[in-house]
């Protein structure tokens, strides 16, 4: 091991780091012209589309400046679109297209195929072990 990574700060951001090359290079191979960080408001559409922005903002844990910037790129791709909220002029919601829809079995295999990798060597007590300590982190930061 690295000497370096003797700081658990450094090791997890250095994993993170790789996790998110790894996926950036999945995506590019499958040819999909998307982001890791477009994959993860698909992936979270998926799960229920037609949502405000600030609610995606909330369920995936970006501020709305980094939100807006990410439905901009993804909106040129045709990947999603906003609609107006009749009730609240200044708000709208993000749904997905039929491109954006369609894209969902391939981002579903990728995420699998990712986690596949980086957990290969892990026993099923190491992975719930590890998800229970990056939970921890996250609630504590």
């Amino acid at each position: 091991m690295l000497e370096i990574f003797d700081n658990l700060c450094i090791l997890l951001s250095k994993a993170e780091q790789k996790h998110y090359q790894h996926t950036k290079r999945l995506l590019e191979k499958n040819d999909l012209g998307i982001t890791p960080g477009q994959l993860a408001v698909l992936y979270t559409l998926y799960k229920g589309d037609g949502i405000l922005i600030s609610e995606l903002s909330k369920k995936i844990y970006l501020d709305n400046s980094t939100l807006t910037g990410l439905i901009d790129r993804m909106e040129k791709n045709e990947l999603v679109v906003r609609c107006d909220v009749p009730s609240d002029r200044r708000s709208y919601n993000i749904s997905l297209t039929a491109k954006g829809r369609s894209l969902e079995p391939a981002i579903r295999e990728i995420s699998a195929q990712v986690q596949s990798t980086m957990l290969q060597n892990c026993s099923p007590e190491e992975i719930t072990a590890f998800r229970k300590v990056l939970l921890q982190i996250f609630e504590s930061l």
